[in-house]
């Protein structure tokens, strides 16, 4: 199953649910680090068109939205 691209302009995540914990890998850094994640976000943003459109992400989607958001918050894992 895979996930379609999706251009985000200005996303914020807006709600969470189900803290855990996994490692993590990134190109940016070799090897994986442990970090905090959540099953379900909710994100706010704008489309290609500037309309605001809110998305809800689960599990594997999820996980790679909060890992690039991360890297627009200067956070590498």
């Amino acid at each position: 199953m895979g996930v379609a691209p999706l251009v985000m302009f200005n996303p914020i995540i807006i709600s969470k649910e189900n803290e855990y914990h996994t490692e993590e890998g990134c190109l940016s850094l070799s090897g994986s680090r442990s970090t905090k994640r959540y099953d379900i976000v909710e994100v706010s943003f704008r489309d290609m068109e500037w309309q605001e459109q809110t998305i809800t992400l689960k599990d594997f989607p999820a996980q790679v939205c909060q890992h690039e958001l991360d890297h627009l918050d200067g956070i590498l894992i």
